[in-house]
Parts: structure tokens; sequence; C-alpha cells
């Protein structure tokens, strides 16, 4: 049992003792004894089974099962505010979130549209989707300028009166470039056999006989540029327009 401390000065009125303390409060405070009052009533007896109170506070012990008094688990500790990114996205946010993927669905098949408009969609190894469009582009490109410098040699060509043989010869990129190379080509042979002067092109009048009339300049000025895959190309159309 805890020692308490007797008052320096307050005595008992009968016997003149010094009034000793009744105890302690849960705070640590001490009661001191009062004439005519009592601070505290007396703690309960305790019961069968039950551990006698605190002398000091009157208080019952805390439970040893559970750390805490009455013998009741503790309560779930409150939550906490968490994360604010983990909280609802709200209306708006949900709205948001459903756009953003109808939006991605919609790209998707425009991809998948143009994918195959492009090319049977295989993959190659270690190339993504756009390279491989980026590749067949290019390809495109290179295939357009490639005819329309063809069909820029077989103009001048006939405009300046030149032989498939001198067509074939004919070098530049531009239709001026290829100009002034025809006229190089006629001062170089100026004893060349004047003979009929190959019509302009005209895509619009169709065939003369039976192919276009263009068609040997074409497949002259791809031989001479080194095109073997345009001039492949050009000899299959002659053969279907000979059938």
């Amino acid at each position: 049992m805890t020692h308490l401390p007797t008052h320096p000065h307050l005595r008992h009125p009968r016997t003149g003792d010094p009034l000793r303390a009744l105890g302690r409060t849960r705070s640590g405070r001490l009661i001191w004894p009062q004439l005519g009052a009592a601070p505290d009533p007396p703690a309960p007896a305790p019961g069968p089974g039950q551990p006698p109170a605190d002398p000091g506070t009157g208080a019952p012990p805390a439970n040893p099962g559970t750390g805490s008094g009455g013998g009741q688990p503790p309560a779930d500790p409150a939550p906490t505010g968490g994360d604010p990114q983990d909280k609802p996205l709200g209306p708006a946010g949900e709205k948001a979130l459903r756009e953003e993927r109808v939006a991605r669905i919609a790209l998707e098949k425009r991809f998948s549209r143009l994918a195959a408009a492009f090319g049977d969609g295989d993959h190659e190894k270690g190339k993504s989707d756009l390279e491989l469009l980026n590749e067949r582009f290019d390809s495109y490109e290179k295939e357009l300028a490639e005819e329309r410098r063809a069909r820029s040699v077989a103009e001048v060509a006939a405009a300046k009166g030149l032989t498939p043989q001198q067509a074939a010869r004919l070098q530049g990129s531009t239709r001026e470039e290829l100009e002034a190379d025809a006229d190089a080509l006629l001062q170089l042979f100026p004893g060349a056999p004047a003979g009929p002067r190959n019509p302009a092109p005209d895509p619009t009048q169709g065939t003369r006989g039976n192919q276009p009339a263009d068609l040997e300049a074409l497949i002259a000025a791809a031989q001479a540029a080194g095109n073997v895959r345009e001039v492949i190309r050009l000899q299959k159309q002659k053969l279907t327009v000979q059938q």
C-alpha cells in the first residue's frame, strides 16, 4: 500500500494529530479530509473474483487482458483523411474518364482502318504500327516522284524532238534541268537524223494503236534512271495493252 503523507498544518480537531491524505485523484493530486464533508465517496467493496480497488485513487484497476477499464475491448481508431488521390473522382471526374475511354476506342478503330488500307496489317519484327505506316508513306511518295519524273522526261523528249535513245540519256530532277540537258544532247549530236517528233503525251487522248502514246518513252526514261521496278511495271502494262 502506498504511504500517504500528512498535512504540515491541518490537525485533527479531537486528537490534534496531523491530518493524513485520504488518497490521490486520477491526476495525482492529494485528497485531504475536511471537517463536515467527505471529498470522495468510499469505493464500493469488490465483488467475488474482482481485484480490490486502488487505495490511492479508489478506481478499479485496468483489465490486464484488454489494457482498458471495464473489461471492454478498445475501440477501433478513427479513420484518417487518407491520401487525397484515393478519394472518389466524383461525377465530373467519372464523366471525363468515360469520355477519354470513348476517344481512345475511336482512335484505335481509326488507326486499324488506316493500317488495313495501307497493308495487310502484319507486324514486322521490332517495328511498331506507326513505323510501318511511315515506311509505306515514304515508299508511295518515292514511287509518285519517279512517275512524275518519267512523265516529265517523255514530255521534254517530245517537245525537243529527241529519239527514244536520247530521251533515255536525259538527266535532271526538274523540268528545267531536263530541258537544259535535252538542248545539250542536241548540240552534241547535230547530225542525228531528224525523224518524226514524238507527240506530247496527253493523258486524255487514250491509246494509239494497242498501247499508250508515251509508254515507250516512259520505259526508256525509267531505264535511263535505273529504276528497274518502274521498268518492270511499265512493261507489264505494255503487255496487258497488247493482249
